[in-house]
């Protein structure tokens, strides 16, 4: 009798040691989401800069490439851009409950 209760408290532990490893998977697993989510966003708002990017190289004459100081605000207003987009999808995802 007593190996019967041995063998049950020995299972019950088994169970609850399983249920505590599935619940910290789970939680590990939904970081790595979260993370992968915040990468892509961030990826989309570079490649929105790429574009942009793209379009002034594109070699199309409109005197601002002649220009130093167009240049380097351009350059800044990109990035700036890039950003921006990142900032707002980030808070737009924390408040449809998508990110925490």
């Amino acid at each position: 009798e007593t190996v019967h209760s041995e063998s049950e408290r020995l299972l019950d532990s088994m169970r609850d040691l399983e249920e505590s490893i599935s619940v910290s998977l789970a939680s590990r697993r939904l970081a790595v989401n979260q993370l992968e989510l915040r990468l892509s966003i961030a990826t989309f708002a570079v490649a929105i800069g790429a574009l942009v990017t793209g379009a002034f190289g594109m070699n199309l004459r409109s005197t601002l490439e002649m220009s130093v100081s167009w240049f380097y605000g351009t350059c800044c207003l990109i990035v700036l851009g890039c950003f921006l987009i990142n900032r707002l999808l980030l808070r737009w995802t924390q408040k449809m409950k998508i990110l925490s």
